[in-house]
């Protein structure tokens, strides 16, 4: 059994300690289009377990690279809504996307830009442990 000083997390930080492990933040762009019109909303969630995988699929064909990134969010007291086609980077970015800035210009800028391709809700046992795992490429 091992200790973990709480006294210098942030309040958020204290309460998760024990429940499930984060290793830092991320930021969410939600892609929305309107009459033909894109935009995105930004959000930054802290405290999120971010797992980048390297992998490589084999297939008939050939390989095929499988890189990967996986990403555990609880969701204890807070409601968190992403979808397949948004856009996650890891770490808190300031940076909104609009027509000076577009995400091709985030994907350069920011290695860890990825799209959402799943989520996963977690919501039995103890809602210690309710979360979301997404799954970008």
């Amino acid at each position: 059994q091992y200790r973990v000083d709480v006294s210098r997390l942030s309040d958020e930080r204290k309460g998760l300690q024990g429940l499930m492990q984060t290793n830092g933040d991320m930021t969410h762009y939600s892609r929305k289009v309107v009459n033909g019109a894109e935009s995105w909303t930004r959000t930054v969630i802290k405290d999120v377990l971010w797992v980048n995988t390297k992998a490589v699929n084999v297939i008939r064909s050939g390989l095929l690279d499988a890189n990967a990134v996986e990403v555990y969010i609880p969701t204890q007291g807070r409601e968190i809504a992403i979808k397949p086609g948004d856009v996650i980077v890891k770490g808190a970015i300031s940076q909104p996307l609009d027509t000076q800035y577009l995400l091709g210009d985030l994907k350069r800028e920011y290695a860890d830009t990825v799209t959402v391709k799943s989520v996963d809700r977690y919501d039995f046992g103890s809602p210690h442990l309710h979360h979301l795992m997404i799954g970008a490429g």
